[in-house]
């Protein structure tokens, strides 16, 4: 079933239209949100494959002075990595690009962006099948916030021990609160 997930909506996510525009929606949505406005460090990820784009939330971040921090994959792990500038980035595993500055305490991090194929209401995902998130996002205590186009949330994700749930879903037109995540 998650296969059959994750080709269908990796199928309409590659002629998707929408990407800079839904982008900026979840943008707004994020930066309306309390429990993000006061917080210091943010785990990003680089889109690719028509994701959801938070770049500019990125610099706009890093402008004001708050921690931005990128994922750089060694072996089977994500290492959050501090972003001193989006031009200093090396392609990495999978050809996506990655920082090379200092790696940052996953203790530490306040909020984590978390892409994904598909979420589900409970604030499970269907990544592309390696695990590298569900085992980052087992390992930090902060935030975990999805993100994806609407036609991206379905109804139900069948999940396993190992997985771990996003605490928020944000889409363009919704913000979820996810069951299965933490309740504070």
């Amino acid at each position: 079933m998650k296969e059959r997930i994750r080709k269908s909506i990796l199928d309409i996510r590659s002629y998707y239209n929408k990407v800079e525009e839904d982008s900026n929606k979840i943008i707004q949505r994020i930066k309306n949100l309390p429990l993000v406005l006061d917080k210091n460090s943010f785990l990003f990820y680089y889109p690719h494959k028509n994701e959801v784009n938070l770049l500019p939330l990125l610099n706009e971040f890093q402008r004001l002075g708050k921690t931005v921090l990128l994922p750089k994959v060694e072996g089977n792990f994500i290492i959050p990595v501090i972003v001193k500038d989006l031009q200093d980035l090396k392609k990495g595993k999978f050809s996506i690009p990655e920082p090379k500055g200092e790696v940052y305490p996953e203790e530490k991090i306040d909020v984590v962006f978390v892409p994904a194929v598909a979420f589900d209401r409970n604030g499970y995902r269907i990544g592309y099948g390696k695990g590298y998130y569900d085992r980052f996002l087992g390992m930090t205590k902060g935030i975990k916030i999805g993100v994806a186009y609407d036609f991206q949330v379905v109804d139900e994700i069948p999940f396993e021990e190992h997985d771990v749930p996003v605490d928020l879903v944000i889409t363009p037109t919704q913000i979820i609160t996810a069951k299965g995540g933490k309740d504070d």
